[in-house]
């Protein structure tokens, strides 16, 4: 797969405070990468790095083989992007929002705007005032905004905020096309990762600042839930006395721990030596979420 987009080594001070350190990720097309992390990371100031929009400190951010800092027109050139909310003009059609946007570049033709209209799945009401479309039909014209240029990396930070779920439905499946019939590579922030989970086929946690984990979604589940095991006992009581591991207990005849696969037999063996009695021992299945929480130590996405 083609690499379209490569942090290296990002850094990012506000006057004394570093917010962004050694932050190196990489986004390949045809992948949909899901950039998440708890709020005050560092994910929006990254993405703005990413787009020119604030100063790089340290570092290095190249976009289809040019730096953004050397040669930020070509660049920029085929990227896409909707940073929060998309900018629309209410009072306008969804189709004239797109033809003030077009005018903006010097190869966009009429049907260029036809394509983004059918893209985006607008066709039927293009022609209405935006003032008049759902939260979610506004974040599809945004998209389309996005793509008027053709281009091959489309950035979208939280763009599920506030959707209700035939709109998210609907935003899951243009960005699934998107990366599927069109090559292109997504980068898209979201704190949902329930909806992340369902789309993305990569995943990059940052924390304080910092790439903590770049891998497949696959991988980073089963990275987590192989050392993950979940055990029901006739009773859990007095565990701590012999298990010298860190273990949850999830209600009075079950409990969690995360040891090797190695150690398992060897707890067995404790549990009988104990006198309790064994009726299930299962290595855990776990959500994005749950494998989030797990490498993050417990720090949730608000």
């Amino acid at each position: 797969m083609k690499k379209i987009l490569e942090c290296q080594n990002l850094k990012k001070k506000f006057g004394k405070k570093q917010v962004l350190r050694d932050v190196s990720f990489s986004l390949n097309e045809g992948d949909i990468l899901g950039f998440i992390g708890p709020n005050g990371a560092g994910k929006t100031t990254t993405i703005k790095l990413i787009l020119g929009l604030q100063k790089i400190n340290g570092g290095k951010v190249t976009i289809n083989g040019y730096d953004i800092k050397t040669n930020y027109v070509q660049a920029i050139k085929k990227v896409g992007a909707i940073v929060e909310n998309p900018d629309l003009y209410m009072y306008l059609t969804g189709r004239e929002n797109l033809k003030l946007i077009a005018r903006l570049y010097d190869e966009v033709d009429k049907k260029r705007i036809e394509e983004v209209i059918e893209i985006s799945g607008l066709g039927k009401r293009i022609d209405d005032k935006v003032s008049k479309y759902s939260l979610g039909m506004r974040q599809r014209l945004g998209i389309a905004a996005a793509l008027i240029n053709k281009p091959n990396i489309l950035i979208l930070d939280e763009p599920t905020n506030g959707l209700d779920p035939e709109g998210i439905k609907q935003l899951r499946d243009l960005l699934i096309k998107l990366a599927k019939e069109y090559k292109m590579g997504i980068l898209i922030s979201s704190h949902n990762l329930l909806e992340l989970e369902s789309f993305c086929n990569k995943v990059c946690i940052i924390q304080n600042g910092k790439i903590i984990e770049s891998s497949s979604i696959k991988e980073l589940k089963n990275k987590i839930s192989d050392s993950l095991y979940v055990f029901e006992l006739d009773k859990v009581s007095d565990l701590y006395k012999f298990i010298k591991e860190k273990f949850e207990v999830i209600n009075k005849t079950t409990f969690k721990i995360q040891i090797n696969r190695d150690a398992v037999p060897k707890l067995i063996e404790k549990l009988i030596r104990n006198k309790y009695q064994i009726y299930q021992v299962s290595q855990l299945q776990i959500s994005l979420e749950e494998a989030f929480l797990e490498k993050t130590g417990g720090n949730k996405i608000d």
